[in-house]
């Protein structure tokens, strides 16, 4: 694969998210997870598809192609059945949902100043134990990408030091900072 076509897989991922896993020690399915372009709306309140977080539902189909990755199609689904039942999934998932949520507006909306409507991905490492359905979040190994809005751009550029013209409300942003979580 050339870096031009890695580039523009990792803007995809970027874009609408993605997932890749491995099969680790003990029944540990380690998931690679970036989530798409979102917003906290979306991605932890009543704003997502149905009026539900878009966690649940981006997280779903992320356990779920990772287990398809791992086994065949049949076994895949039969163990995602299986772990979705899960009394021991259904706990960790609140508690992973729930210290994520936190993470982001106690730690990271403040540190960039992120604001309602801001933009981000997060790409983060989560475990899966396919024996119990426990599932792990790593909160130190957690990255957030976001997007300056156009009409924050000249706030932020004064920030960092740089200059700049105003923009105007309708440029296109091409520009986005880094931070790792």
């Amino acid at each position: 694969m050339s870096s031009e076509e890695r580039r523009e897989e990792g803007e995809e991922e970027i874009e609408r998210g993605g997932v890749s896993a491995e099969l680790v020690r003990g029944g540990i399915l380690r998931i690679r997870w970036v989530t798409g372009k979102t917003s906290a709306a979306r991605l932890f309140g009543k704003y997502g598809r149905e009026g539900r977080p878009d966690f649940f539902r981006l997280l779903f189909g992320a356990i779920g192609g990772s287990l398809r990755s791992q086994f065949p199609e049949d076994k895949a689904n039969e163990l995602f059945n299986s772990i979705r039942n899960s009394q021991s999934f259904k706990d960790s998932l609140d508690e992973v949902f729930n210290s994520m949520k936190r993470w982001f507006f106690d730690e990271i909306v403040p540190k960039y100043k992120l604001e309602r409507g801001d933009v981000f991905v997060i790409s983060t490492t989560l475990e899966l134990n396919i024996n119990t359905g426990e599932l792990k979040w790593d909160r130190e190994g957690t990255q957030v990408i976001y997007w300056v809005r156009s009409d924050r751009v000249a706030e932020k550029c004064r920030e960092l030091g740089i200059a700049t013209a105003a923009p105007t409300g309708g440029e296109e942003l091409d520009r986005f900072e880094e931070g790792e979580g």
